[in-house]
């Protein structure tokens, strides 16, 4: 592999593909120890990789910042090559993993912790019967993991795919609802959304999430309430409600399953999510990927009346 460097010299090398899964973590998270983190290792290990191929370039590919790592222009150009490797070696990998392999093999299927927990887990059952070879991973993870990277096979999300190369489909409406214990209602009382719930305490999602259905809704009718705990998970926000902390907007299929839960009628409908499923399209084609994609499709589509309830 050549690569042109700033100098407008050409210099010839032979690349390690480690160096530049090093690389690519640098220039994506902006950090040695950002990178270090999403690698799984040490930071100097980070730090002596590309010091290493920075020599073995002969350039410089980073220049230390306050806030981090920056690309060098020379690193700028790198990593237009670097992705375009990466890009064809996962392709690679795609295709030989197994297209002919049929109904064996491992699938990773990824969803937030809620949506695992309580609707794809318990689904499983008959699958997993069927396909004594097949061993599926169910991972939660806080960020999006990346299809394109195969970091997972198959992803299920509340928005659409914005990847060229990601077949989806949509599966599922969910539908979210205000939810309160009855010792919390004893203590505080119903609310009263003609007075923006002034006087009550909510258990809300963490802010910085992105988009979440809270956001909008809870402000047109609980402006005057007051949020009391937040959290990532919507769990956890079902555990915190159940025990009297504060009114919390879940979605029904968990607010409705959990014990000493009730649904509060509200002035104006709860939000609604559409829920996708993606994989990468080379993914798609390998045989066991596919099964699995056309056995939840069809099992969420048996549930679309639990997840989102009423008209």
């Amino acid at each position: 592999m050549h690569f042109c460097m700033g100098s407008g010299k050409v210099v010839g090398v032979t690349l390690d593909w480690d160096d530049l899964r090093y690389f690519l973590a640098v220039a994506r998270e902006g950090s040695l120890s950002a990178a270090a983190r999403a690698l799984g290792v040490a930071q100097p290990t980070v730090g002596r990789r590309i010091a290493a191929f920075e020599l073995e370039l002969g350039a410089k590919l980073f220049a230390a910042t306050p806030t981090g790592q920056a690309l060098t222009p020379t690193g700028r150009q790198v990593l237009a090559h670097a992705e375009q490797m990466e890009r064809d070696a996962l392709a690679i990998e795609r295709v030989a993993s197994g297209r002919d392999s049929g109904l064996s093999g491992k699938v990773n299927v990824t969803a937030s912790e809620w949506m695992i927990g309580s609707v794809l887990g318990p689904l499983l059952g008959p699958f997993v019967a069927r396909h004594p070879a097949l061993e599926l991973e169910l991972v939660s993870e806080a960020r999006h993991l990346s299809l394109l990277r195969r970091e997972a096979d198959i992803a299920i999300r509340p928005s659409k795919f914005e990847q060229r190369d990601v077949v989806q489909r949509e599966i599922a409406v969910l539908a979210f609802g205000l939810y309160a214990s009855d010792a919390y209602l004893a203590r505080y009382g119903p609310p009263d959304f003609a007075r923006q719930c002034e006087g009550h305490v909510f258990v809300g999602m963490s802010l910085g999430l992105g988009k979440v259905p809270d956001v909008e809704w809870l402000p047109q009718i609980a402006s005057r309430a007051r949020v009391a705990v937040r959290s990532n998970g919507r769990m956890p926000m079902a555990t915190m409600a159940a025990a009297g902390i504060g009114i919390s907007c879940l979605p029904c299929v968990i607010g409705d399953a959990t014990p000493g839960l009730r649904l509060l009628p509200a002035p104006i409908p709860g939000p609604r999510r559409q829920l996708w499923i993606g994989a990468h399209r080379d993914a798609r084609a390998v045989p066991r990927v596919r099964a699995v994609i056309a056995f939840l499709v069809e099992s969420m589509n048996r549930l679309r009346p639990v997840l989102c309830p009423g008209p």
